[in-house]
């Protein structure tokens, strides 16, 4: 492929207007329309359109999927798993025995000293409202702005079950390859899958 081509391939994915993407690729206005159209016909232009459109969606979906995931680690987060408490103390479990999922949970740990000791303020990011935010991800909320459908119509179409089966997948599949950016594989990681 020519550079020229290149850039009509940059430009068509835009707006899909072969005509503008011709004219802003750097071709004639005049003949742009039937340029557009020729260059979409060379199989080098189709292929590059096809694989940049693959790339984009593998793209939206991973940013999607990884809003998901940060949003159900604060959603499916309990204070269980951060403090041990019984009659006479409240403590923090150590940064190292909780996990990656569990960390991203956290919105504050502060200490203090007072006259009396020590003041140990913990506090978790909103679960509800990240609930919420699934919700509306995924088309459940009834009565809410766009609750109509989702922000995705393929998600609009899904039973509630295909939905949190959805959801799962998603988490599965953020987690797996986050595991494999980590260089870990889902046996070395902890067990805690939510």
């Amino acid at each position: 492929m020519t550079p020229k081509q290149r850039r009509f391939v940059e430009e068509y994915l835009v707006d899909r207007n072969a005509t503008q993407a011709a004219v802003r690729a750097g071709y004639s206005a005049k003949s742009a329309a039937r340029t557009g159209w020729r260059l979409r016909q060379i199989p080098a232009v189709r292929l590059a359109i096809a694989e940049a459109a693959r790339d984009r969606e593998d793209r939206r979906e991973m940013s999607r999927d990884r809003v998901l995931v940060e949003l159900a680690r604060v959603a499916f987060a309990s204070s269980g798993e951060y403090l041990d408490w019984g009659p006479d103390a409240v403590a923090l479990k150590h940064k190292t025995v909780l996990t990656p999922d569990q960390q991203a949970a956290v919105a504050e740990i502060t200490q203090s000293r007072t006259k009396t000791g020590h003041t140990l303020r913990f506090k978790l990011y909103d679960k509800l409202a990240a609930l919420k935010e699934i919700s509306r991800l995924l088309g459940y909320a009834a009565g809410a702005p766009g609750a109509d459908q989702a922000d995705d119509p393929e998600i609009a179409e899904l039973s509630e079950t295909e939905r949190v089966q959805r959801l799962l997948a998603l988490l599965a599949r953020a987690r797996a390859r986050r595991l494999a950016g980590e260089g870990q594989t889902a046996e070395d990681g902890p067990a805690d899958d939510r």
